[in-house]
């Protein structure tokens, strides 16, 4: 206690400038803007600059890597992974000359391992990510003992408890084995006091840790009300301005907008910034053919297929295939349809729950299946939230023409609908009807209906019940999307226990 009590007022006593080595100069603050611009020609200059005019400034290390792994997982680059992977011992070797009374000491060495610990799970290299995420863990759990006002060390730490916290009950072993511990709630506080923070020499993170936050919130919890929170996190001055030029930020501000009002989304993408020498971001390109075939424009097909030209990975290539399917098939074009289904069966394999997804499809597309175009229609039209027009599409419908599947899945529909309409014993009695006739089928609809039954009775305040729907979520036997839905699930548990 009287270490941490004394490297505490040490670091409250001097201004971090005084650590020479571990400096985040006008220089390196630049550069790292610009890193989170994507801009890394540019930054580098900056890096430069620092590098010949500063040589004992060890902060350009961490820009380094930070530039590599972004240029590595957002094209899925092997062939750079394997060029810079031996660059990481470098770095931190390097690192570790510096001061080690300083705050950004185990933090600098914990980005790099988590950094690389995300390309290597990209790249299927698993045992070493989790040596190096055990690593980036405890040192950042050290570094919050030692200097518990040292709010950067959030954008690991926060995001590493929030993930620990979804880990399935069947690992969990390894991790109190491990010594990891975390929770949800646990992480996103941890990013809120970085962003709420006044402290003059933390405010060049904060792009960074709000990018990181709206992911956190928006997968790991439920509730309308994250959404105007969210929001107005966006809403204030310097944030709106730095999402309106930093692709990342105005990525996941997009992302926000898609969950409330589609037709601002595609406003909003549609002027997302174009910088000259920055890296092309290609997912929004995907994001806005979602926004329009939520709308059922017609030319959210071309959208889809420029990504499926352009991306140089595979992430989502499945998805965007599927989507110009769909796009083809409520149209009216059945053998379009057809065809780009048919080619996601030879798009190499992800660990995306909607390639996945998508890949079920295609099977059953190569075995004659059709989509019922009500059904269809429906659920493209209520991802974008046009909910009655979503609802209007079952009006007089002919239900001796659906076969049990397609019972199951109106049912379904008609519970998502109702309760996005605040109609909630309406949207109760369609999801259980859902998920009594849908267990049989071990489908999604099942297991997602105890999920938003699950998170009906928690917003009612009836946490035992919203505890029974969450537990049978996990106890359900589905695959299409089954880490997104358990991850939840796992979330709701923690909030009601």
């Amino acid at each position: 206690m009287f270490k941490k009590i004394v490297f505490s007022f040490l670091f409250l006593t001097f201004s971090l400038p005084l650590f020479s080595q571990f400096d985040y100069s006008d220089d390196c603050k630049k550069a790292y803007s610009l890193i989170v611009d994507l801009r890394f020609d540019s930054a580098k200059k900056y890096i430069e600059k620092v590098n010949t005019d500063h040589p004992e400034n060890l902060i350009p290390l961490v820009l380094e890597n930070y530039i590599d792994f972004l240029s590595i997982v957002l094209e899925e680059d092997k062939e750079l992974f394997e060029k810079l992977r031996y660059q990481k011992k470098n770095r931190v070797n390097k690192w570790e000359e510096g001061p080690k009374d300083s705050p950004y000491y185990r933090m600098g060495i914990a980005q790099m391992n988590m950094q690389w610990a995300f390309v290597r799970v990209l790249f299927g290299e698993y045992l070493t990510a989790a040596f190096e995420i055990n690593q980036a863990y405890h040192l950042l759990e050290e570094n919050k003992e030692f200097y518990p006002d040292f709010l950067p060390n959030a954008m690991g730490l926060g995001v590493l408890h929030a993930m620990i916290g979804l880990v399935p009950d069947q690992y969990q072993w390894a991790i109190n084995f491990l010594g990891l511990y975390g929770s949800v709630d646990q992480g996103l506080g941890e990013l809120e006091a970085l962003l709420d923070s006044d402290n003059p020499e933390f405010q060049h993170f904060k792009p960074e840790a709000l990018f990181l936050y709206t992911f956190l919130k928006l997968n790991l919890q439920s509730g309308e009300e994250r959404y105007g929170e969210l929001k107005l996190r966006y809403q204030q001055k310097e944030m709106d301005l730095v999402s309106r030029h930093s692709p990342l930020l105005n990525f996941s501000r997009a992302v926000l907008l898609m969950k409330e009002d589609n037709d601002s989304v595609i406003s909003f993408l549609e002027n997302r910034p174009v910088l000259g020498d920055a890296l092309t971001f290609y997912y929004p390109e995907f994001m806005l053919g979602q926004a329009k075939l939520y709308r059922l424009d017609a030319d959210a097909y071309q959208l889809f297929d420029n990504y499926l030209k352009n991306y140089p990975g595979n992430n989502f290539k499945r998805s965007a295939a599927q989507k110009k399917a769909w796009s083809a098939f409520v149209q009216g074009d059945t053998l379009v349809y057809k065809q780009s289904m048919l080619k996601i069966l030879y798009f190499p394999s992800t660990q995306l729950d909607g390639d996945d997804a998508a890949l079920k499809e295609a099977k059953k597309v190569s075995d004659g299946y059709l989509p019922n175009l009500y059904l269809l229609k429906s659920r493209i039209l209520f991802d974008g939230r046009y909910l009655k027009e979503a609802l209007a599409v079952f009006h007089n419908l002919d239900l001796s023409k659906f076969n049990k599947k397609e019972k199951i899945e109106l049912s379904y529909r008609k519970a998502r609908i109702y309760h996005h309409l605040d109609s909630l014993d309406q949207a109760l009695t369609f999801y259980q009807i859902a998920l009594k006739e849908g267990e049989k089928f071990n489908s999604y609809f099942a297991a997602n209906s105890c999920l938003k039954m699950g998170e009906i009775y928690e917003q009612k305040g009836i946490n035992e019940k919203a505890k029974f729907y969450f537990e049978k979520c996990l106890d359900l036997d589905f695959e299409e999307y089954r880490r997104s839905i358990r991850a939840k699930a796992k979330a709701g548990l923690q909030h009601v226990k």
